[in-house]
């Protein structure tokens, strides 16, 4: 009986220095969102705790004592990559990596010719810049888009993390809303459309008010800010093409968002859209 009351206030002794840890997890993918990464490492070799990814990409660290730490992935075929993470007593990190593919050495001949140069658009090669930081977000590049011409918009941003379809109450629109936040209904702010393009401009449509809608820009410029409202309506993807676009960027919070595109509503995510200027 005494060794049963000894073990049960060890427990006790022991939960609340378990409450102070926190949790790191995530998804580890490839440059594509066709492809996440599985049986990655992903640790954390200050505190000799590791795991590897199942076969969707997925990862957790759980226990970790409130602090900054390294951390590092690898994984068979794809640049090791080191980042840092703060950890908050009782909190959850949440880490979307995305990993670089190794270059492939080819046995090559002596050749004589002209170098040319491939030069990309500003945007996309702002976007392919920020592939190479590892520092957040989620990116759709050309080639996925391409191989996707005859699908809408929406068939593609319904598998990228963080994001959540929202189907419009009334008719067939599909809106874009941050999964890990909501925000409740708000006044009017005014609309934003993009010139030239009527078919995203706003139409009379019914949208939930009670979700927290991603802002969106077009080629480096704003066309939707949040909160939505009925003369404010998010874009409806559900009429956007993706054999219109080269390249998609996505930041599921602030402190990800690229600083130029940061502003006071987007708490809700922001998504970068870079349209096809090339055939």
């Amino acid at each position: 009986m005494r060794s049963f009351y000894i073990a049960a206030l060890c427990g006790l002794i022991a939960l609340p220095a378990y409450a102070q840890t926190g949790t790191f997890l995530g998804t580890v993918a490839r440059d594509s969102m066709d492809h996440t990464v599985g049986n990655a490492e992903v640790a954390v070799p200050q505190l000799n705790l590791k795991t590897t990814t199942n076969y969707m990409g997925e990862f957790r660290i759980g226990q970790i004592p409130p602090g900054r730490y390294a951390i590092t992935v690898k994984a068979v075929g794809f640049q090791p990559l080191t980042d840092s993470i703060d950890v908050k007593a009782g909190a959850t990190v949440d880490g979307d990596i995305v990993l670089t593919a190794l270059p492939v050495n080819l046995a090559t001949e002596r050749t004589t010719a002209n170098a040319v140069e491939k030069r990309l658009p500003p945007g996309l090669q702002e976007m392919a810049d920020r592939m190479k930081t590892h520092l957040g977000g989620y990116f759709v590049t050309d080639s996925t888009l391409r191989a996707s011409d005859e699908k809408k918009l929406s068939d593609l941003l319904s598998r990228i993390p963080g994001v959540d379809l929202v189907l419009a109450t009334d008719g067939t629109g599909v809106f874009l809303a941050n999964s890990h936040e909501h925000a409740p209904p708000v006044a009017s702010i005014g609309s934003t459309h993009l010139p030239g393009r009527p078919d995203m401009d706003a139409t009379p449509v019914s949208f939930p008010l009670n979700k927290c809608y991603v802002d969106i820009f077009v080629d480096g410029a704003k066309f939707y800010a949040g909160p939505p409202s009925a003369t404010n309506q998010p874009p409806n993807f559900a009429a956007m093409s993706a054999a219109d676009y080269s390249g998609i960027e996505y930041y599921s919070s602030g402190a990800t968002v690229p600083p130029q595109y940061n502003g006071t509503s987007s708490g809700c995510g922001v998504m970068l859209l870079w349209t096809r200027r090339t055939p």
